[in-house]
């Protein structure tokens, strides 16, 4: 079973996390479906459809559909312009914040290769004992040098637009679990095999 929310408001995204007294600035809820110049997007902006995902970097669930089923649908769907993927973060505690947080300082393909990373090193670094090195560790894999790592995670604009994003996607979505997917509008709860996404991404083209 996806591993549920515990966090009834914004607020509880940052326990454990210095800024969270500074993260004031909330913005007001997304229009159902809406993408902004400020999401992440793999695969033609343009494709017919669209699968956004909200996901945790310390659920195990999507950690296990970013390394067995995120390549076929990338293979199938998104490097032929048939969809677009739209990531979002949802983190459903501290250290999945810091690591949205250093994700979003990454512009380019380094977003998105920096996930994969952190989806397939997980247990090494979320769960490994010392989650704020083992993502430096990673960060610099990405080139990311340990100023500018200390600089991004104390960015408080970043942190409460991710906060402000996860918000939305309980408001708007009804999100309470990772992975969740919205798919041309329409929510689907939990990962998939490969056969069953690509059943789901079908039916909405």
């Amino acid at each position: 079973m996806n591993r549920r929310l515990f966090i009834r408001n914004a607020a509880a995204f940052a326990i454990g996390f210095p800024l969270a007294a500074s993260l004031t600035s909330i913005t007001p809820a997304l229009a159902a479906g809406e993408v902004t110049d400020q999401d992440r997007i793999l695969g033609d902006k343009d494709a017919p459809v669209t699968m956004i995902e909200y996901a945790s970097l310390t659920c195990p669930h999507c950690a296990n559909f970013h390394q067995n089923v995120m390549p076929d649908i990338k293979k199938n769907w998104l490097d032929t312009g048939k969809a677009r993927l739209v990531y979002r973060h949802m983190p459903l505690d501290g250290v999945a914040l810091r690591g949205a947080i250093i994700a979003e300082c990454l512009e380019g393909d380094r977003y998105f290769s920096f996930l994969d990373l952190l989806f397939q090193q997980q247990k090494t670094w979320a769960f490994g004992g010392d989650p704020m090195a083992g993502l430096q560790k990673i960060a610099s894999l990405a080139g990311m040098n340990k100023e500018r790592f200390d600089e991004c995670l104390n960015n408080k604009e970043i942190a409460s637009r991710i906060i402000t994003q996860a918000r939305d996607g309980k408001s708007v979505f009804g999100i309470n679990s990772t992975p969740s997917f919205v798919i041309n509008g329409e929510v689907f709860a939990g990962g998939r095999d490969y056969d069953a996404m690509n059943d789901l991404l079908e039916d909405a083209s």
